[in-house]
């Protein structure tokens, strides 16, 4: 046990040089690189969400670029649909990762096509009972529209349909358009 880990620090701290290398060489062919920090809002017929995203990507480029996104959100389930299922109250918060691929379509605008997962908690508090913690897991799967304006520093805005599917015991699969807005760097 002890020779494993050993040989995977070993293994960690070869490779690193090569990756600095090549991170390098990288850098000097992507002179376009775009950092975006976005806020997204969702509204579904059940929930509204909220996350703050980061993503960064190559821009203006003929190929179909996919980047790396992470973001943190929580989200509100709708009262009466709560109350339909015997639930006081449900608080959810989430990690998340994924790529999201981006289509330059000319003057800003961007075609976008994601897909993700999340991890997170979610906090149940029932009518009758004590509260309830859950390991949260679930992917989702977006489509939209992403407008850049300004090259190389402004706003973004951005409007999306997005899918979920997820382990949870309140709303386990919906459907709910987003827009997002902010920072291009």
């Amino acid at each position: 046990m002890r020779h494993a880990k050993y040989f995977i620090y070993v293994t960690l701290f070869s490779l690193l040089p090569l990756s600095v290398f090549s991170q390098k060489k990288l850098d000097t062919l992507l002179i376009n690189q775009l950092h975006m920090i976005t806020y997204k809002h969702v509204v579904s017929r059940n929930y509204q969400s909220t996350s703050i995203q980061y993503r960064e990507f190559q821009k203006e480029t003929k190929e179909f670029v996919i980047p790396i996104t992470l973001s943190f959100g929580s989200t509100n389930i709708d009262g009466s649909f709560l109350e339909k299922k015997n639930i006081k109250d449900v608080d959810t918060y989430s990690l998340g990762f994924g790529f999201d691929g981006y289509e330059h379509l000319g003057g800003g605008f961007y075609f976008n096509l994601g897909l993700g997962g999340f991890i997170g908690a979610e906090l149940i508090e029932r009518i009758s009972t004590d509260k309830n913690t859950r390991f949260l897991i679930g992917g989702n799967a977006s489509t939209g529209l992403l407008y850049i304006p300004f090259n190389d520093l402004g706003f973004v805005i951005g409007f999306n349909i997005i899918g979920k599917l997820s382990n949870s015991k309140v709303l386990n699969h919906s459907i709910g358009f987003g827009i997002e807005g902010g920072l291009n760097f």
